[in-house]
């Protein structure tokens, strides 16, 4: 069932647009993996809705494997303070977006911008993109047409995370215990 609904969202995605493609289409398998904010830990984002949306504004572009995931397309892109960041695209995320709608400085054409802050840490964790037509001012998620572009240095993998916390054997508690 699982991989009728993912093929289905392949296609989908590969029909909408050219340049969209989600990540798990060629696995066809359901990633696992969830991207966190990495100052608090909150979740934002399942690895399923990593998508390669590219930007003809990237200075650089390279595929990694990220989140348990192959080809995840990281663009670097530079603000007009010439700031440089690496990003990712998702399609979905709990980021909230605040502030006016910017068109000046979109990295994609045909969308407007605001920034995007974790829901529970207020961290700058990217950008919201949202298609002209659909970027209505009181808008903070994004729309079926709209994407995030996170900032690779402000999200962690949810696996990662895990690993890096010690957890206690059981074994030697239960020993401990049997000695007293």
């Amino acid at each position: 069932m699982v991989s009728v609904f993912l093929r289905a969202l392949c296609i989908f995605f590969l029909w909408g647009s050219s340049r969209v493609v989600p990540i798990h289409c060629k696995q066809f398998n359901t990633p696992t993996d969830f991207l966190l904010c990495r100052q608090c830990g909150t979740d934002l984002a399942s690895a399923a809705t990593i998508i390669n949306k590219l930007t003809p504004a990237a200075e650089s572009r390279r595929n990694d494997t990220l989140f348990g995931l192959h080809n995840v397309q990281i663009q670097t892109v530079v603000n007009p303070f010439n700031i440089q960041f690496q990003v990712i695209s998702v399609a979905q995320s709990t980021c909230v977006a605040t502030g006016q709608w910017q068109v000046e400085n979109s990295w994609y054409p045909g969308y407007a911008w605001k920034v995007c802050s974790c829901s529970h840490c207020n961290q700058h964790l990217g950008w919201l993109f949202e298609p002209l037509a659909t970027a209505a001012s009181e808008r903070k998620f994004s729309s079926v047409k709209g994407f995030y572009s996170l900032i690779l240095d402000n999200i962690i993998s949810e696996k990662y995370s895990d690993s890096l916390l010690a957890t206690p054997k059981y074994s030697f508690h239960l020993r401990k215990h049997q000695e007293l």
